[in-house]
């Protein structure tokens, strides 16, 4: 994780930032205030995407050179015995200082123009929101780049699900706040409802979600096949996944 004032520890070898919220979103506004050379990245790291990154380096590596990994999932919470930061909720949060700030936001990701839905959504709750958002099937990463430049875009969301998305931020390499968001858009715009904020507070969100798209135990049951990772030896790595190629250039 690279040093910009923010506390962390590790959890399988993955760094997790331990530093309270508000003080993450005071170095974002710090970075915000720069002229940067470099993105300032955002991950949200859950149990499953750490069962990944045992398995694949790459994955691994993009995770811990984060500047920012937030404690999205409540397994990865409760291990570490940290307060869990919602990624929807943390993105909501940028998006209004954006919005109190006056800089523009890119969506990328989602499907079936669920990412322009969701901007349409932020801006109603938002005003004075200025952005974009686009498909990445729609532009090369070289484009998606000069969109961020011609739009003075300070901040972009990626929605693709991991590792796409992590790889997508590493490959887009541009000097931007760039948050890795999962499913965020399709909450956002209404198509996935959250669970009630009793169900949240008590930590069960996951369940939920279980319960509402049955599917997600498929996951479930990766995840528990290949929880032998907490084990002190957790054995070979196996091969890495490869979600990571973007297209350069049109066909």
């Amino acid at each position: 994780m690279q040093s910009i004032g923010l506390k962390s520890k590790k959890i399988l070898g993955i760094s997790v930032t331990t530093s309270p919220k508000k003080e993450i979103l005071e170095e974002i506004q710090k970075y915000l205030e720069k002229s940067p050379e470099k993105p300032m990245v955002i991950v949200t790291p859950n149990p499953e995407q750490i069962v990944l990154a045992q398995r694949d380096p790459l994955f691994e590596k993009i995770l811990n050179q984060a500047d920012v990994s937030l404690p999205d999932g409540i397994g990865l919470a409760l291990a570490m015995q940290l307060k869990r930061i919602p990624g929807v909720e943390f993105m909501e949060e940028l998006v209004k200082l954006a919005a109190g700030r006056g800089h523009t936001i890119g969506l990328i990701g989602g499907r079936g123009n669920i990412a322009v839905k969701a901007l349409e959504c932020l801006k109603a709750r938002n005003s004075g929101l200025k952005g974009w958002a686009i498909e990445p099937e729609e532009k090369t990463i070289e484009e998606i780049g000069h969109k961020i430049t011609n739009t003075k875009t300070r901040i972009v969301f990626v929605g693709l699900g991991a590792p796409k998305q992590e790889f997508f931020i590493e490959k887009l390499n541009a000097p931007v706040v760039a948050m890795a968001v999962g499913g965020s858009f399709d909450m956002i715009a209404g198509r996935t409802p959250r669970a009630p904020w009793l169900v949240r507070g008590m930590g069960l969100e996951w369940f939920w979600r279980l319960v509402r798209e049955p599917w997600r135990w498929r996951q479930l049951d990766r995840r528990t096949r290949h929880y032998e990772v907490v084990s002190p030896n957790p054995g070979s790595r196996g091969d890495p996944r490869s979600a990571r190629d973007f297209p350069r250039r049109r066909a």
